[in-house]
């Protein structure tokens, strides 16, 4: 997987980002079907929340998936993935009850942790020196499967009804046969060839620790913006008084705009700088999420656009910024990574879903775009470039 110094292993970033494409256009579904699982099952907002926990919580175990990732070969896991996570999603609107639902969600997210841990592994490996550019392709996968995953959730329930969804899990299949043409032959830990024996979790926090406790502030504090943005916003729109088509396509905009910020941002950290860009983004972000909660007609539509393409801007950005401390223990520091996000972002999504049932929505999306301007602070004390890679023994 190593293409030398500076070359950039065009097939495999490419085969890694359509991977990331597939997985997320069926993690997507869940945030326009979640108007269907409240009427079907008479849920609560906090009930409604847990789904995406329960979609998430196997990412807690992503840094011990991290240290594995870098002591085993997890080609198979990382090639079946897709699969997994579209049975799961196909048949999530055929289960009779929301707790078999909860234990879909959580199968799938299994799926899900080990393509997140894994691919921006490959795809740094693939990349050579350009690890930003790697990282648009492969973040611009994910936000235009979250563009589409949402349009192709509201399509099929409207062909196939909402529990009748099965048919879409073949994509997951055939997607895993694309990846195991390219990656069957692909050793994905860390210690083949590296020259250097993989470090317990403990090492790799004390080598990380300048970079990874800015970003727990950081990152609890702008998953405010982003998860409520990314989960809430089709039921929001609904709540408003809109169809679930509406609040359905109004999130498809919005990460449509967000195909362009992926790319985009890491682009322009590779030019101007992780620390530069990600601040701007950073600032911008909640105050578009404040023009947003107040603006109604044909006004929500190019404010959904600038919304999307400021927010998940920053998301190739971050991950990049991990990858450029992480050096020769990228599985691991990837999963600190991948599981101190997702641990984070649980927690929450069940906070905005209490206060909304508390206060209602509008209240809670200021409170959360309040929230998201507190991440600039602790963006202030990230280190402003990567130290020396260690060097092999």
């Amino acid at each position: 997987m190593n293409n030398g110094a500076s070359g950039f292993g065009s097939r495999r970033v490419v085969a890694a980002s359509v991977g990331h494409f597939v997985h997320d256009v069926f993690t997507a579904f869940l945030p326009p079907l979640m108007p269907l699982l409240i009427a079907k099952f008479s849920l609560n907002m906090v009930q409604a929340g847990l789904l995406s926990v329960f979609l998430s919580l196997v990412f807690f175990l992503n840094p011990l998936l991290g240290i594995l990732a870098d002591r085993r070969d997890l080609r198979y896991a990382f090639i079946a993935a897709p699969a997994l996570v579209g049975v799961c999603m196909g048949l999530m609107g055929a289960m009779p009850s929301y707790y078999l639902v909860c234990a879909l969600l959580l199968v799938a997210g299994a799926g899900s942790a080990v393509y997140h841990t894994l691919g921006p592994v490959v795809i740094t490996r693939a990349s050579g020196r350009l690890v930003g550019r790697g990282m648009s392709y492969f973040f611009t996968g994910g936000e235009l499967a979250r563009t589409l995953g949402p349009l192709a959730a509201v399509g099929a329930v409207a062909w196939l009804g909402f529990e009748h969804l099965w048919p879409m899990l073949l994509l997951g299949l055939a997607t895993s046969a694309y990846l195991l043409l390219v990656f069957k032959d692909t050793n994905t830990a860390l210690g083949a060839g590296s020259g250097r024996d993989p470090e317990s979790l403990r090492v790799v926090w004390r080598a990380l620790k300048a970079v990874m406790l800015p970003l727990v502030g950081l990152v609890f504090t702008r998953s405010f913006v982003l998860w409520t943005l990314m989960i809430y916003t089709p039921t929001y729109l609904v709540s408003r008084g809109h169809s679930v088509s509406f609040g359905g396509t109004g999130l498809a905009v919005m990460e449509m705009a967000g195909v362009a910020g992926a790319f985009l941002g890491g682009l322009a950290s590779d030019r101007w700088g992780r620390r530069p860009v990600l601040l701007a983004l950073l600032l911008v972000s909640p105050l578009l999420m404040l023009a947003f909660n107040y603006s109604s007609g044909w006004l929500l539509w190019p404010v959904l656009v600038v919304l999307g393409l400021s927010v998940f801007s920053s998301s190739p950005v971050l991950l990049a910024m991990v990858q450029d401390h992480a050096a020769g223990r990228r599985g691991a520091a990837n999963g600190l990574y991948m599981g101190m996000g997702f641990a984070v972002s649980s927690l929450v999504l069940v906070l905005v879903g209490w206060l909304v049932d508390l206060v209602g929505f509008r209240a809670a999306f200021n409170i959360s775009a309040v929230m998201g301007l507190l991440s600039v602070p602790f963006a202030l004390r990230l280190p402003a470039q990567a130290p020396a890679a260690p060097t092999a023994p």
